[in-house]
């Protein structure tokens, strides 16, 4: 089962979210996002606890309860998400954060709490439905471990088994997946070698590569 938690002060966003995410995990899909339906029937159980006060959410966490996707605006008056985020993340809490924005000034900041990524709001149904199923691919790889990347304005977790290799060219860095999804920025390999070597099954066969041998 996938466990979702929403903090939002404004009712109407949450229950619009609330009512998106719904509709993925029970397979509500728009046509061009059939290909990803399989993601959502292999985890069509989850729950769903719906929050609009941050302290409720810490108090959730305090009691032993549990989830796997925390989505937290980052705007609210009694405590902004991104304190929230670090207050839960040093309760113990490790998994997916998403932060709702109405911009993407808080990439940066994100990154301190390793967030997933981020909602531009209102959100948008096919937005959400992409970034469920991104991690829902991810959890189903079971590896939580891996590096974050700047792409396209959004701090991106990339776990070290679904990376297959990464290749140099032009001065860009192409990060290839196993969903077939390629990541392109501008760095040099050398930015990433150490982590990625880090890694025993990961190795450099030519100075423009790097490969996962899992």
């Amino acid at each position: 089962m996938t466990q979702i938690l929403i903090c939002d002060d404004h009712f109407a966003d949450l229950q619009s979210l609330a009512s998106i995410i719904d509709d993925y995990y029970k397979g509500s899909y728009p046509s061009d996002l059939n290909d990803d339906r399989e993601h959502a029937n292999s985890v069509c159980a989850f729950s769903l606890t719906k929050f609009t006060d941050p302290k409720e959410v810490l108090a959730y966490i305090e009691d032993g309860n549990k989830a796997d996707i925390a989505i937290l605006d980052i705007m609210m008056p009694q405590m902004n998400g991104m304190d929230l985020a670090a207050k839960m993340r040093e309760m113990g809490f490790n998994g997916y954060l998403l932060f709702l924005s109405l911009s993407n000034d808080f990439a940066v900041q994100s990154y301190n709490v390793k967030a997933f990524s981020y909602i531009l709001k209102p959100a948008q149904e096919q937005k959400v439905f992409e970034l469920l199923s991104s991690i829902e691919r991810t959890r189903g790889i079971n590896d939580r471990s891996g590096f974050m990347l700047s792409f396209k304005g959004v701090m991106r977790l990339v776990t070290y088994s679904e990376l297959m290799y990464v290749e140099v060219k032009s001065h860009q860095l192409y990060f290839h997946l196993i969903d077939g999804e390629i990541i392109i920025i501008y760095a040099a390999l050398k930015d990433y070698s150490e982590k990625l070597l880090s890694q025993s099954h990961n190795i450099r066969p030519h100075k423009s590569f790097i490969v996962n041998l899992d």
